[in-house]
Formats: structure tokens, C-alpha cells, sequence
């Protein structure tokens, strides 16, 4: 069944994952150490996203060039994306062609402009806190050291913690979960599980656990309720007990956590209550931890 323009769109604005978003300095300081970081989801997350919602075959973009009278010339990025009964719309947008690459650049840009006006990647509008970060000089020009990004991936989950949303793994589709706060229903959240192999899964707790004396840079806590689907049994790489339990809301969405330890109350039926789910990274990995519950309501 084809989707209707109101879950097209909704898709298409969720919130993206940290990796498939890239930083640029927009102003440097006088010493030229430090510099006043903007994101921009790259093109790469743009396109799987489109071919996620709509398909690859439900849309296209096309690019016009267009001279500025006395300035920089700019290019014209189209965004096509074929809706039922509609056909094809599309949303343009433009940039000047950059310093580096001028013409590969211009059209970069311009196609995440497009993107914006179809909603994705909208949210980094929402970050209005200026972010200062150290900066180096590479060539004729300067970008952002590379121990600053996580700073950057913090102040992003900072902001969808706030707004009660959850970022989309890395260019994989997501399930999306009704998170609530004491006790009043809030806003819809995004939330996954990660794309792995059962013996990635059961390793990915355990790397965790070993990084466990500082913080994960990457990490978000919400406090929801669903139900436990299923409950398997594993361990972890030294061998102690690791509970991986699908969870579902009352909407039909699933997604998968792991705990810690044995967890005998963790039962097909039962009812989650209070639950503290973290998002954690671990390489290009995104995987989520039940570090706390309450079970009100325990299957027959």
C-alpha cells in the first residue's frame, strides 16, 4: 500500500544519526583557533533517506545553473518525489558554488537546501546555541579538529533529548516508539535496533562494559513504556549472562534491548513500566541497554 503525504513527511524529518551528519565552521575567531561550528547532513544520508521513505524509483533531483549578476554563480537542486494520485512535486533550492570544488560543491549544497524544504534535516534549525570549536589550519583553509567531534554528537542528542525524539541509526530504517514522561503521553519518538550479527550482539554489551569507566560521548535516556515480546537468553564475550528482550508499544513498533545479568521477571507479556532505556555507540554500531524497569503486569 503507498504511503500518504503525511507519513512521507513525517519520515522523512526524522532526526538523523550523529555519523550522517557533517560540521563546517562558519566563523573563525581572530587567532584563528577556534570557530563557530554549523551542521548539514551529508548528501549520502539524503539520498538513503529518500530511497528509505519513497524508494529509489519514486524520486529524483535536478540541477540548474544560475549566474549571479557580479557575484558567485550558484546551482539550482530540484527535489522530485512522486506522491499517489498527485505524480511528481518538487521543492528547489539553491547555492553559490564553494571556494574548494566550486561547481561539485554548489551542487552539494544545493541538494541539502532542496532537502530542507521537504523537511530533512530541518531539525538542526533548532540549534541555536552557538558552538565553539578548536579549530587547525589545513591548506589555505581551517577545519575542525577531529577530538571535538564528540562534543558536537553531544550537543546534537542534547537537543532530540529535549525535543523527546531518538536519533535513526546510520542509514537504516527505523521503528518508531511513543515515549511518555510522568505518566502524560509525549511526542513521537524514533528508536531502532542495531544491524548486526548474533555474535555482534552478543558482543556489543560487553564492549560497552569495557569502556564503562567514562562516559559514552553518545547517549540518550527517555522513559517509556511497552511490553516484552520475546526474551533470549546469552552471554557476553567473558561469559556473563546478557538478556536480549524485544519491546513493543501500543502501537505495534518493536525494538530490541539488551540487559545486563539474568532477568527472570523479563517474560513474554510482561508489562514494562518506568523503563530506562541508553543509546549507546559503539563504532559506526547503534545499540540500545534496559538499565532499569518496573513490571507491572507478569504473563501467565
Amino acid at each position: 500500500m503507498a504511503k500518504d503525504a503525511k507519513t512521507i513527511r513525517e519520515e522523512l524529518a526524522r532526526p538523523f544519526a550523529p555519523e550522517d551528519l557533517e560540521w563546517r565552521i562558519q566563523v573563525t575567531s581572530k587567532d584563528k583557533t577556534s570557530g563557530l561550528a554549523i551542521p548539514y547532513v551529508t548528501n549520502r544520508a539524503i539520498q538513503d533517506r529518500l530511497d528509505e521513505v519513497v524508494g529509489p524509483e519514486n524520486w529524483y533531483n535536478d540541477y540548474k545553473p544560475w549566474h549571479g549578476n557580479g557575484k558567485k554563480d550558484a546551482q539550482i537542486c530540484g527535489i522530485s518525489i512522486y506522491f499517489e494520485g498527485k505524480g511528481f512535486i518538487t521543492k528547489w533550492d539553491g547555492a553559490e558554488d564553494s571556494d574548494i570544488e566550486p561547481i561539485k560543491g554548489g551542487l552539494s549544497d544545493s541538494m541539502k537546501r532542496a532537502a530542507v524544504q521537504w523537511g530533512i534535516g530541518r531539525v538542526l534549525y533548532k540549534m541555536t546555541k552557538p558552538l565553539w570549536v578548536k579549530i587547525e589550519q589545513k591548506g589555505n583553509s581551517y577545519v575542525i579538529c577531529d577530538t571535538e567531534r564528540p562534543k558536537l554528537n553531544a550537543a546534537y542528542l542534547e537537543l532530540l533529548d529535549k525535543l523527546h525524539q531518538l536519533p535513526t541509526s546510520p542509514g537504516a530504517a527505523q521503528a518508531q516508539l511513543s515515549y511518555k514522561r510522568d505518566g502524560q503521553a509525549g511526542q513521537q519518538a524514533q528508536n531502532t535496533a542495531p544491524a548486526a550479527t548474533p555474535q555482534k550482539q552478543q558482543q556489543m554489551p560487553q564492549q560497552q562494559a569495557q569502556q564503562s569507566q567514562q562516559p559514552l560521548p553518545f547517549m540518550t535516556r527517555q522513559v517509556c513504556q511497552y511490553v516484552v515480546v520475546s526474551v533470549s537468553s546469552q552471554q557476553d564475550m567473558s561469559g556473563q549472562p546478557l538478556v536480549c528482550a524485544v519491546l513493543q508499544n501500543a502501537e505495534g513498533k518493536q525494538a530490541k534491548v539488551y540487559a545486563q545479568g539474568s532477568h527472570p521477571m523479563l517474560m513474554p507479556g510482561a508489562q514494562l513500566y518506568d523503563a530506562q532505556i541508553t543509546m549507546r555507540k559503539q563504532g559506526n554500531v547503534a545499540f540500545y541497554t534496559l538499565d532499569g524497569y518496573q513490571v507491572a503486569q507478569q504473563a501467565a
